[in-house]
C-alpha cells in the first residue's frame, strides 16, 4: 500500500493529531524514505487564513513566510525516524510590527516537537541519560536541554504560599566534595529547592526563591537541619520566627561515631580483635530492634570490654531521650545524659557532650513539633537514583534538574504521550 493511500485512510489524521494541528495549519504531504528509514511530514498554512498577532492577539495582515524551511524531530513512526518540515508564516501587526508565528507543535528555541519532548521526559524519569539517548536516538546534549527547560519551567510556577516548615539537608554531587543544598517541604513531602554548595549563601538563595514564589520567610514556623554552622546561622538570620531544631538523625550519627572511636581504641589493645571488628555494625542497632541473640552478644562484648559497653549504653540513652513525651521530660533527660557523658571517662563521648551543651535548646526544639530530616533521608535514596540517571550530563544543572524531576512532584506543563 502506498503512503498516499495510508494518508487518505486516516494516517494523515493521526499525524495531524500528534502535532496538534488545527485550521489553518494542515499537512501538505508525507514522504517515506525507506532507504534511511525516515518519515518526513510537510506542514503548511492556508494562504487565505487570517492569523491574529501572537503577541497582542490583535488583527494582522499576512507578511509572507520565513526565508528558510525549519525541521523538527518528531516521535518515531512505525520505528522510523520522523521529521516535521515547515515554513512558518509571518504577520504584520499595527502595534507589534512584523511578528513570526510559531507552529502549534513547537516550543521556542527547540528543534523537537512538544510530543517528542514529553516522551523524552518520560524516558529520562526511569532510565539513565545514556540509555535514554540510545532509546530515543537523540544526542545527550539535546536531552539535557529538554530536561532543563521543562523542569525549570515547572519549578518557576511552584507556589510556596502554604509552606510553613522546612527540612534542609545536603547531598553530594561529585566525589571531590561538591555538594548541593536540598530543601524539602515536610508537609507535602517534596523537594522545593536545590542550591549549589552548602553555605549560608545557599540558604539565602533558597529564602529569596521562597519569597519570589508566594512564600513568606516570617511565616516559617519550624526548620530542621544538621549542625553545620553555615546552616544554623543562616536559618536564624533568614527565618527569624522559626523554631530551629537539630535533626535527631545527625545527632545520633555523632554518638555512633564516638562509640566507634571507643571500639577502635579497645580493638587496638585487644587480644581478640576479630570480635570487636565484627561487632561494628551490631553496635549501631537500637537495642529495641535487636533479636535475643544480638542482645546476648552485645552483653558479652560489654562484659569483655566495659568501655565499649558503657559507650553503647550512652547511645541507647539518646534513644530514650527522643522517646520523651514532653519538652520538660526531654530537658531533664538531656541534663542527665550530659552529666553522665562528662563523667564517663571516654574522651570521644566527652567531646560529643560539649556539642549537647552547645545545641541543647535546638535539640529540645524537636519536641515542639517532632520535625526531623527523615523525609530528607527518604528522598536521599531518590536523589542517589537521580545521580545515576543524570550521569553523563557532567553538569550541576543536569543533576539539579533530575532531582526536581524525581522528587519535586512537579506538574509539567507538557503533553502526555500516553
Amino acid at each position: 500500500m502506498k503512503i498516499d493511500d495510508l494518508f487518505e485512510q486516516g494516517f494523515g489524521k493521526m499525524l495531524s493529531g500528534s502535532l496538534g494541528l488545527e485550521e489553518p495549519w494542515f499537512i501538505e504531504r508525507v514522504n517515506c524514505d525507506s532507504t534511511n528509514q525516515e518519515f518526513h511530514i510537510y506542514v503548511g498554512v492556508r494562504n487565505d487564513a487570517m492569523i491574529v498577532c501572537p503577541r497582542c492577539g490583535g488583527a494582522t495582515k499576512r507578511y509572507g513566510y520565513e526565508t528558510s524551511e525549519r525541521v523538527w524531530r518528531h516521535m518515531d513512526c512505525l520505528h522510523y525516524l520522523c521529521y516535521v518540515h515547515a515554513k512558518r508564516p509571518r504577520v504584520q501587526c499595527p502595534h507589534c510590527g512584523v511578528v513570526q508565528v510559531s507552529a502549534p507543535f513547537e516550543r521556542p528555541n527547540s528543534r523537537f516537537t512538544i510530543l517528542f519532548e514529553s516522551y523524552a521526559l518520560l524516558i529520562m524519569t526511569d532510565v539513565p541519560r545514556r540509555r535514554a539517548s540510545f532509546l530515543l536516538r537523540c544526542n545527550e546534549k539535546s536531552l539535557a536541554s529538554i530536561l532543563s527547560y521543562w523542569v525549570n519551567d515547572a519549578v518557576s510556577k511552584l507556589d510556596f504560599g502554604k509552606v510553613t516548615k522546612l527540612a534542609i539537608d545536603e547531598t553530594s554531587f561529585k566525589r571531590n566534595h561538591e555538594y548541593v543544598t536540598v530543601t524539602v517541604d515536610p508537609d507535602e513531602r517534596r523537594v522545593i529547592d536545590v542550591q549549589q554548595g552548602r553555605s549560608k549563601a545557599s540558604v539565602q538563595a533558597m529564602k529569596d526563591k521562597l519569597e519570589r514564589q508566594g512564600g513568606d520567610a516570617t511565616k516559617i514556623e519550624s526548620v530542621t537541619c544538621d549542625m553545620s554552622a553555615a546552616y544554623l546561622s543562616a536559618v536564624e538570620e533568614y527565618f527569624p520566627n522559626a523554631k530551629l531544631a537539630i535533626d535527631k538523625f545527625h545527632l545520633k550519627q555523632l554518638f555512633i561515631n564516638a562509640l566507634d572511636e571507643v571500639r577502635k581504641e579497645d580493638q587496638r589493645e585487644a587480644n581478640e580483635k576479630r570480635r570487636l571488628f565484627a561487632s561494628r555494625r551490631l553496635l549501631t542497632i537500637p537495642e529495641s530492634k535487636m533479636s535475643k541473640e544480638q542482645i546476648a552478644e552485645v552483653n558479652l562484648i560489654a562484659q569483655c570490654y566495659p568501655r565499649v559497653g558503657r559507650a553503647f549504653r550512652i547511645v541507647q540513652a539518646l534513644d530514650v531521650l527522643y522517646s520523651s513525651q514532653t519538652v520538660e521530660e526531654a530537658a531533664e533527660l538531656l541534663k542527665q545524659l550530659y552529666s553522665w557523658m562528662r563523667r564517663c571517662r571516654l574522651e570521644p563521648m566527652k567531646d560529643v557532650a560539649l556539642t549537647l551543651a552547645k545545641h541543647s535548646q535546638r535539640i529540645l526544639n524537636y519536641f515542639h513539633n517532632r520535625l526531623t530530616n527523615a523525609i530528607c533521608e527518604g528522598i536521599n535514596s531518590m536523589i542517589q537514583a537521580a545521580k545515576r540517571k543524570a550521569r553523563g550530563f557532567r553538569t550541576l544543572e543536569g543533576f539539579i534538574s533530575m532531582i526536581y524531576l524525581i522528587a519535586g512532584k512537579l506538574r509539567l506543563d507538557i503533553l502526555k504521550p500516553f
